[in-house]
């Protein structure tokens, strides 16, 4: 089956695959699925607009998915938004030496 994409209400980017995605301000990103919702750390950049950093070490990996499993369907909703998905494996709040 083909993956579709639509824009809902409220900012989310739906999936025909039962998951979605959406900005929440500039610092946070939200992602649901039947398993459930997460928030994970984003930046989204002044310059361009469309690059977003997320940071990847906020997103848990469970043995029902994983944490790859949820970077690749954020990575296709990035796509489909026309963003750019920029993956930091560490945490905004780390230090960066």
């Amino acid at each position: 089956m083909v993956e579709r994409f639509r824009r809902g209400w409220w900012g989310w980017i739906r999936s025909s695959q039962g998951y979605s995605v959406r900005l929440l301000g500039r610092t946070k990103l939200q992602y649901r699925d039947r398993i459930d919702d997460l928030t994970i750390s984003a930046e989204a950049m002044s310059k361009p607009w469309s690059n977003v950093v997320v940071y990847t070490s906020s997103i848990p990996s469970r043995l029902d998915r994983s944490k790859d499993e949820v970077i690749g369907r954020l990575q296709r909703a990035f796509k489909f938004a026309g963003w750019t998905m920029i993956e930091e494996p560490g945490d905004e709040n780390s230090d960066r030496s």
